[in-house]
């Protein structure tokens, strides 16, 4: 505070200082006449004092105040058609006051004053009020700070002749409940459509209800002629405290926590369907970027799923259960996973089905597992023909590469064998959860990127120079030089280069040799040995046809040369 008085007379001080006339506090001094005024200044700046204080520390819930349903009204009638009941505690209004409730309350909400505008004057609307009974669509229950005067106190007469009187000698703050509107497109559809579009305009949209400062939202209800079809607090309601993100479009942290106890609210509604066919986009709209799973989800018999959309990657992986914590808050940050998109967009999305088990038995789970290849998790609707890209013309000619492989020579292990293994760890999995991955530029050198176990032993040789002859045919020529990296070495890979030269498919495969990491080269050389290519007459079509394939296809994957080729090979 700065002690020196200041004149604020000359033009260019008063300039330089900014007047805060809402907190003006009377100066007391020996001598002052002291009046009621001054007593009540005195008070209103210390309460806006604290509400400015209270702003900075963010609005929202700081203990309790839970919503649901009530089966039991006020007055003590079973299922009344209009009733909720709230627990204690308290919380912070976006105007920085204080609501508070001591005890756990069931409200009729026909008894609760509507509230369609706060005036900037007394917080209420001077529109005629319409009747509970007639009121539909959404609304946001909400608590707001009022107070009252009350206890009539005599107050004696200034002078000698005057006249006694009683007057309201307390002021007394209170906290008043308030149903606010939800202004949205949502409020016009049905109840389940409302809910799951308010969802979406909520969480992904970050449309936030326009509600008054005043108010503490604490949860949306779906209102049908008076009667309360549902309620749902995780809609409005937000946590306080600060906030730790930064901008760049990120949505606010205890958005995205909402979302996540949204969702889990939602999985108590799921509908019913057989194990491997419930579709999330059956009954919601987006889904938070990690969560649990319902129940059945997965069908172990063939290992499909349709919760997820049929073009995204859905791999399973065990996790220690104490690191679960730990991977549900690394996903907060990204964003929630909309299921409206359309087909060719939802191809960056990659999920990962995460089965939680005890620390003491994670080491030996990964011992039964670490030679048995973990099954697709494959969905239960492919995507339509005309759908679908590329790279699944590949993937299926790849399936008939194998099913000709296990005709001419022996199998490498299989789903018919890994798959009971997979089946009998997860047995005792009694929830699995999710996580979208993030899509990196490059992800060879991130921990935890799953990668081909190399069927050869790597080393380091020199790279065959392409040479031109005079026919205009390639060959190789192997001559010292600089690009030195690691290949697999053998007579297969030295007879795959001289093909490829025949062929004049070098270039073609230097360059997916350029831009894949040493896995990934590694299972190229071991797709273009094949002894499909290279023992059948139409091994250099085939071949032909796969340079083709991949090279259209790595585009649409992403920009990770371990990735793409991870995808192709597949």
């Amino acid at each position: 505070m700065c002690a020196e008085p200041i004149e604020l007379t000359t033009e260019n001080e008063s300039s330089s200082i900014i007047v805060d006339t809402r907190r003006t506090r009377p100066r007391f001094f020996d001598g002052k006449f002291l009046t009621a005024a001054d007593l009540t200044q005195e008070q209103s700046y210390l309460l806006t004092r604290q509400a400015d204080l209270g702003r900075t520390l963010g609005f929202g819930v700081v203990d309790g105040l839970r919503v649901s349903r009530a089966t039991v009204s006020a007055s003590g009638l079973s299922s009344p058609a209009a009733s909720v009941k709230i627990t204690r505690g308290n919380g912070l209004t976006p105007a920085g006051e204080i609501v508070f409730l001591p005890n756990d309350l069931t409200i009729d909400l026909d008894n609760v004053a509507q509230m369609q505008r706060l005036s900037a004057a007394f917080g209420l609307t001077r529109d005629p009020q319409q009747a509970f009974q007639n009121l539909s669509g959404l609304f946001v229950l909400g608590l707001r700070a009022v107070e009252f005067t009350a206890n009539p106190t005599p107050a004696y007469p200034p002078s000698v002749d005057g006249n006694s009187s009683l007057r309201d000698g307390e002021v007394i703050e209170a906290t008043a409940f308030t149903i606010v509107p939800y202004d949205s497109d949502a409020s016009r559809k049905d109840p389940r459509s409302a809910r799951t579009r308010a969802a979406r305009e909520i969480f992904l949209e970050q449309k936030n209800p326009s509600l008054p400062a005043g108010v503490l939202p604490l949860a949306m209800l779906f209102l049908r002629n008076g009667t309360l079809d549902w309620t749902d607090e995780w809609l409005v309601r937000r946590e306080a405290g600060d906030d730790d993100r930064f901008g760049f479009g990120f949505a606010p942290r205890a958005l995205s926590e909402a979302h996540f106890f949204h969702y889990q609210d939602m999985l108590k509604e799921t509908p019913g369907a057989n194990p491997g066919q419930l579709s999330a986009q059956s009954f919601l709209e987006i889904i938070p970027a990690s969560g649990p799973l319902p129940a059945s989800v997965i069908n172990y018999t063939d290992f499909t799923q349709a919760w997820f959309p049929p073009e995204a990657r859905v791999e399973l992986a065990f996790v220690p259960e104490d690191e679960l914590a730990a991977l549900m808050e690394d996903s907060i940050d990204l964003p929630p996973i909309n299921l409206a998109l359309k087909p060719e967009d939802q191809d960056a999305l990659a999920i990962l089905v995460l089965a939680p088990v005890k620390r003491a038995d994670f080491g030996n789970t990964l011992d039964k597992l670490k030679t048995l290849p973990a099954p697709p998790l494959r969905n239960f609707a492919p995507p339509l023909l005309g759908q679908q890209r590329p790279i699944e013309a590949l993937l299926k000619l790849d399936a008939a590469f194998k099913l000709k492989r296990d005709q001419i020579g022996p199998a490498p292990v299989g789903a018919d064998f890994a798959t009971p293994a997979w089946r009998e760890a997860l047995s005792n999995v009694s929830q699995l959860w999710y996580i979208r991955r993030r899509n990196l530029p490059s992800g060879s050198g991130l921990a935890g990127t799953p990668l081909a176990v190399a069927s050869a032993v790597l080393t380091t040789t020199e790279l065959p120079s392409p040479v031109s002859t005079g026919s205009g045919t390639t060959t190789t020529d192997n001559t010292e030089t600089d690009d030195v990296r690691p290949v697999i070495s053998g007579k297969p890979e030295e007879e795959l280069f001289k093909s490829l030269a025949e062929e004049q498919l070098w270039g073609r495969f230097a360059f997916f040799r350029t831009i894949s990491d040493l896995p990934a080269h590694n299972d190229l050389v071991n797709l273009l040995t094949d002894p499909i290519l290279t023992e059948n007459k139409l091994g250099p079509l085939l071949q032909q046809a796969l340079f083709t394939t991949m090279e259209n296809a790595i585009p649409l994957i992403s920009e990770s040369p371990s990735e793409n080729f991870d995808q192709i090979q597949k």
